[in-house]
């Protein structure tokens, strides 16, 4: 049976493409004697020339400071980029190839590289969000948090600053501080290696304060959107109760929901109401 059709198409929705490997830093690997190009994957309009900027979001993965793949959530981050944003998923050293500061000095060194290709990828470099879960909230927090500490910011285009201006904080480690002198206290069920990796064998407590950006908060930290859940037995729901607790004595605009029944890592962050939640938040913040 033969069957032919004319179908008249009304181009409603832009077209997106997914930009993988794109190669922002180069950092030291195997003991400095080999150096890695840490990279990231972008998703912004298919047809860039003479297209109008666009607020970017930044999305960081976790994995207990010891792993990492950008890859992960790219899906889920669609929702963003079909409401409006450049999305970018970026890579970061963990604790096995550099301890603290090294990933914090990672993401910074994305946020100047997306700023200062921000013509090539229709961003909107004066309206940048930053999102992570997990070690991915810490390092999203500590982003924001230390806007303007120019001691992280290493490397390449440096011309650029690597100011954000929204915070989107998923279950991260925000106060280390908090994990006891006794590193067998490290929190509900975090492993005491993951803290020990990340900040070294016997580390202090004004080391666990500098990589915490409950102590970095002040009256110029950006606005803050905080998510957790009530059974998440990894990270204590009192790490953002607490942020949350200090972004409100400092007049920072903040808001803190709690998942009712949520487990570190659940699906019901991923889902449609949340994501509405996070974008609505982000769109005020920004003013878009």
């Amino acid at each position: 049976m033969k069957m032919e059709k004319l179908l008249k198409i009304k181009k409603k929705q832009e077209v997106l493409s997914l930009i993988n490997d794109i190669a922002f830093s180069c950092v030291p690997a195997w003991y400095g004697a080999t150096m890695d190009n840490l990279k990231m994957s972008i998703i912004c309009p298919k047809v860039r020339e003479n297209h109008k900027k666009m607020p970017l979001l930044i999305w960081i993965c976790g994995g207990a400071y010891r792993v990492v793949d950008r890859a992960v959530w790219i899906p889920e981050m669609l929702y963003f980029a079909r409401r409006g944003f450049v999305v970018a998923s970026i890579e970061y050293r963990t604790s096995s190839e550099a301890m603290f500061p090294g990933a914090l000095v990672d993401v910074k060194s994305a946020i100047r590289y997306l700023k200062a290709h921000a013509e090539q990828f229709c961003i909107d470099a004066n309206k940048v969000a930053i999102m992570g879960e997990s070690a991915g909230g810490t390092m999203a927090s500590l982003a924001g948090t230390t806007n303007g500490y120019r001691e992280f910011d290493q490397g390449d285009f440096l011309e650029y600053d690597s100011n954000v201006n929204v915070i989107i904080d998923v279950y991260g480690l925000v106060d280390i501080s908090k994990m006891g002198i006794q590193k067998e206290n490290c929190s509900h069920d975090i492993p005491p290696f993951c803290c020990e990796d990340w900040l070294g064998l016997d580390y202090t407590d004004e080391q666990s304060r500098r990589a915490s950006a409950r102590y970095y908060v002040n009256e110029n930290t950006p606005p803050t959107l905080i998510l957790h859940g009530t059974d998440d037995v990894c990270v204590d729901i009192e790490q953002s109760r607490s942020f949350y607790e200090t972004l409100q004595k400092n007049g920072i605009e903040s808001d803190f929901y709690i998942l009712e029944g949520a487990i570190h890592g659940d699906d019901a962050f991923y889902q449609d109401e949340v994501k509405e939640i996070v974008y609505e938040f982000i769109k005020k913040a920004l003013k878009i």
